[in-house]
């Protein structure tokens, strides 16, 4: 049984996390705020300190961590300053996500309830797939990416490191989203995304262009 604790910024995604890993079988030590963000209860898990105050005390021996915050870049951060302390991440994984045997997932990643990773799929570190969120066979998502709740990609999507995908947005097979990229809620995406740019709508287009 895996001893883990969540690191969450407001409580929020956290308490999703917390019950996924509760329902996978992980004995949760307590949770941890990010920064100077305020904690929030949380059921009944208890509130241990900052994240950064205690990663490398004695609550912490033994332990690993999920970051369990819906930015990529405070997630990013925060993973980069624990692993540099010697701690390690934990990967949470809801019994009611479907992961192909031929799949990897990188340290740190969330699958919720209805996530389905197909055959040969590759996730990188701090990924977070949400609720009903589907990648399918031979794509890949780079560290720290955040694939909202419906979203779906065709086969063979590359994703860059730090992509973010909207509510039910969709992303034909073969395609390249560039690092940073952002598709919005609802979107279908039909040609590649350059790194840092944020598309929107049917088919997908840059913000501002008819």
């Amino acid at each position: 049984m895996a001893l883990i604790i969540i690191a969450g910024a407001s409580g929020q995604h956290a308490a999703v996390v917390y019950e996924a890993a509760i329902l996978s079988g992980a004995r949760v030590v307590g949770f941890a705020t990010i920064e100077d963000i305020a904690p929030v209860p949380m059921f009944d898990c208890r509130w241990i300190g900052c994240v950064d105050s205690i990663a490398a005390s004695e609550i912490a021996r033994g332990t690993q961590f999920i970051i369990a915050c819906g930015s990529n870049e405070l997630r990013r951060r925060q993973s980069e300053a624990l692993l540099s302390q010697g701690a390690s991440l934990q990967s949470v994984y809801h019994p009611a996500a479907i992961v192909s045997p031929s799949a990897s997932i990188g340290p740190g990643s969330t699958l919720l309830a209805g996530a389905i990773v197909g055959p040969r799929a590759a996730l990188g570190c701090g990924v977070i797939i949400n609720h009903a969120a589907s990648v399918d066979h031979d794509c890949a998502v780079g560290d720290y990416s955040n694939i909202s709740p419906g979203a779906r990609f065709g086969g063979c999507v590359q994703a860059g490191p730090g992509v973010f995908v909207g509510l039910n947005a969709a992303v034909i097979q073969g395609l390249r989203l560039g690092e940073n990229a952002i598709i919005g809620a609802g979107a279908v995406v039909t040609r590649n995304v350059a790194p840092g740019e944020t598309v929107v709508g049917i088919p997908a287009r840059p913000i501002g262009q008819s």
